[in-house]
C-alpha cells in the first residue's frame, strides 16, 4: 500500500483492507524477499520473431537498490517514476529514457512518488524541512514545486496527476479533496453536505472528474466522484460497508473495491457508471476479488482469491467478462498492472514455488519474464513485474534492485549489472570479499568499476575482466566496527554511462551484539 494511502486510514479500516487483500499483499511482500534469489537463475533465452516466437525479447537496465516505498509508474514513453527506501531516507527517481536522476525534496528526508503522467510530471508527496507533508509536482525542466507552499494551510498530499497536469489529493489538517493547475493553483473541492470528512481526492482522467474516498468515523472509507458540474457524489449505490476506487476510464467510469458486508470477510470489485450506478463484477470462481488497475478503455487487472489461500491473476473486460490468467506452474499468481495493448504483468510461482515475474497477452498467454532477456546477466532473477507501459516496457524487481525491461529493437542500454554477491555477515577486521558480474550488451565498453562500502571508503577496482561482452569485477575490504553497512558497486562506462547495485551487509565484532542476517535488497 502507498503510505498517502496509509495516512488517509484508521488502524482498524487498514487491517480490515489487508485481511481481504492480504495474499496479494503479502506475495508482494514475498517476492521481495524471496528465497527464490538463492536459487539459480532461469536460462534466458535469445527471441526472434516468426511463427511461434514470444512476443518480444528484453534488455535491462538497472533503475536502482532498495525496499520499495511506492509501487513504480511508467509512461508511454518508458519514463519510470519510483521511491525507494535507503536506511532513515526515502528517495524520489526518475528515469528519463537515458539515466536515472534523484528528483530532491522540499527539505525533508522522505519523497514518495506517486503518480506520473505522459508528459514526464510527477505527483507526490515529500516531507519538508519542519517534516510536514507536503504535495508537490514535479518535471525535469521544473524541479520539485510545492503546490501547498504556505505552512500555515497544513498537511498536504499529493495522488494522481493527469495528461492535462492537473492533481489531485488531499490537502489542509481536515483532509479536503482538491485539484491543482499551473493556471488554477490549488481548488479545494469542499465536501457537500450528508458526505462526511475527512477525504481525498484518489484518481482522475484527463477531463478531470476526480474519483477518491470519504472517511467516516475514522475508520469506514467510501467512494465518490466529483465533476465541476456535479460537485461531490456519493456514488456507493451498493450500500457497501467500506469502498474505495482504483482508477478511473476515459468517460468517467471508476473501477474499485468494496467490502458488501461486515461478514464476509473478503473484497469484491466494482465497476461505476452514471447509467448503471455502481456494478459488484463478481469473484468469479473465488470468494474474493480485488481490481488493482485499469487502462482508460476498461481493461481491469487484478486477482481472484480461494479460501484454500490460492490466488490467480485476473483480467475482466465488458466482453469477455472475468477470466483467471493461471499461473507458471504453481499455486499462485497475482497481477499488478495492465497497458493499453492488452498486456498484464505480475508475479506467479513456477512449479519449484518460486515467484518469478510475468507478462500475460490475450494471444501469447502467460510469460515467465526471465525465458525472455537478451543479453542478462549471469545470476539475475525477475521475480516480480509492476508496471507496464503502452510501448511495452516492463517495471519488475529482482535480486539485483529495480530494473526495467525495454522491448529489445536496436535499444542501446548500457551495461547491466546482475545481484552482487558477498556474504550477508561479516567479521569486523576479517576481510570481506565482494564480485559483480555484469553485461556490456552494446559493446561500448567499461571504464572502470567503483565500490563503495557504507563505512566512508571506497575505491575502483585493480582488475575487471571481460570477454565477449560480458564481465566481472571484485574487491576485498574490512570493517574496523560493527554495524550495517551498503555495499555499492557501480560499473561506468566508456560513453559515461553508469549502472549501480546495492546489498546490506551486517557487520560483527568481538562484544559487538549480534544484529541478524542482513535483508538482501530490492
Amino acid at each position: 500500500m502507498y503510505w498517502g494511502w496509509r495516512k488517509m486510514m484508521s488502524v482498524a479500516s487498514a487491517m480490515r483492507w489487508l485481511a481481504c487483500m492480504g495474499l496479494w499483499a503479502g506475495l508482494l511482500v514475498l517476492a521481495a524477499a524471496s528465497p527464490a534469489l538463492a536459487q539459480p537463475a532461469p536460462a534466458s533465452i535469445q527471441v526472434s520473431g516468426g511463427a511461434g516466437a514470444s512476443p518480444a525479447a528484453y534488455r535491462v537496465i538497472n533503475l536502482g537498490t532498495g525496499e520499495i516505498a511506492t509501487y513504480p509508474r511508467i509512461n508511454a514513453s518508458g519514463h519510470v517514476a519510483f521511491s525507494l527506501i535507503h536506511g532513515d531516507r526515502t528517495d524520489g527517481y526518475f528515469y528519463d529514457g537515458n539515466a536515472v536522476r534523484e528528483m530532491g525534496s522540499l527539505g525533508g528526508r522522505t519523497v514518495y512518488a506517486n503518480d506520473l503522467n505522459d508528459a514526464g510530471q510527477v505527483a507526490g508527496t515529500s516531507l519538508n524541512e519542519a517534516g510536514i507533508e507536503n504535495a508537490f509536482v514535479w518535471s525535469v525542466r521544473g524541479g520539485m514545486l510545492d503546490l501547498r507552499a504556505d505552512a500555515s494551510r497544513g498537511r498536504s498530499y499529493g495522488w494522481a496527476i493527469n495528461k492535462r497536469g492537473v492533481v489531485t489529493g488531499a490537502a489542509g489538517d481536515a483532509a479536503h479533496p482538491f485539484l491543482w493547475s499551473v493556471a488554477s493553483g490549488v481548488e479545494d473541492l469542499n465536501v457537500t453536505p450528508g458526505i462526511p470528512a475527512p477525504a481525498a481526492g484518489r484518481v482522475l482522467n484527463d477531463a478531470g472528474l476526480v474519483a477518491g474516498v470519504t472517511t467516516i468515523d475514522d475508520e469506514f472509507t467510501r467512494a465518490f466522484v466529483w465533476t465541476r458540474s456535479d460537485g461531490l457524489i456519493d456514488i456507493d449505490t451498493l450500500g457497501s460497508v467500506e469502498s474505495s476506487p482504483v482508477a478511473v476510464g476515459a468517460g468517467g467510469e471508476v473501477a474499485g473495491n468494496r467490502f458488501a458486508s461486515f461478514d464476509d470477510g473478503g473484497a469484491r470489485p466494482f465497476l461505476w457508471t452514471r447509467a448503471t450506478g455502481m456494478v459488484d463484477l463478481g469473484t468469479g470462481r473465488g470468494s474474493t476479488a480485488s481490481v488493482i488497475a485499469m487502462t482508460p478503455g476498461l481493461h481491469i487487472a487484478g486477482s481472484i482469491g480461494y479460501p484454500d489461500g490460492r490466488q490467480r491473476a485476473m483480467s475482466w473486460t465488458r466482453q469477455r467478462g472475468m477470466r483467471e490468467l493461471g499461473t507458471l506452474g504453481g499455486r499462485t499468481s497475482a497481477a499488478r498492472d495492465v497497458n493499453t495493448r492488452g498486456q498484464i504483468v505480475g508475479f506467479a510461482e513456477d512449479r519449484l514455488g518460486a515467484m518469478r515475474a510475468f507478462v500475460w497477452s490475450d494471444r501469447g498467454g502467460m510469460l515467465d519474464l526471465n525465458r525472455a532477456l537478451r543479453h542478462a546477466p549471469p545470476g539475475l532473477v525477475l521475480d516480480q513485474a509492476l508496471a507496464i507501459g503502452d510501448n511495452g516496457a516492463i517495471v519488475a524487481g529482482s535480486n539485483a534492485g529495480l530494473v526495467l525491461l525495454r522491448p529489445d529493437r536496436e535499444c542501446m542500454c548500457g551495461h547491466t549489472l546482475g545481484p552482487l554477491v558477498l556474504p550477508a555477515q561479516a567479521e569486523a577486521g576479517v576481510p570481506l570479499q565482494a564480485s559483480v558480474s555484469f553485461v556490456d550488451g552494446d559493446r561500448t565498453g567499461t571504464r572502470s568499476v567503483e565500490w563503495a562500502w557504507g563505512d566512508g571508503s571506497s575505491g575502483a577496482a585493480r582488475k575487471i575482466v571481460e570477454q565477449g561482452g560480458g564481465g566481472s569485477a571484485s574487491a576485498s575490504h574490512s570493517f574496523s566496527t560493527a554495524g550495517v553497512y551498503a555495499v555499492t558497486a557501480t560499473v561506468v562506462a566508456r560513453d559515461g554511462r553508469r549502472a549501480t547495485v546495492s546489498r546490506t551487509v551486517v557487520v560483527t565484532g568481538p562484544g559487538a551484539l549480534h544484529v541478524g542476517t542482513a535483508p538482501s535488497n530490492i
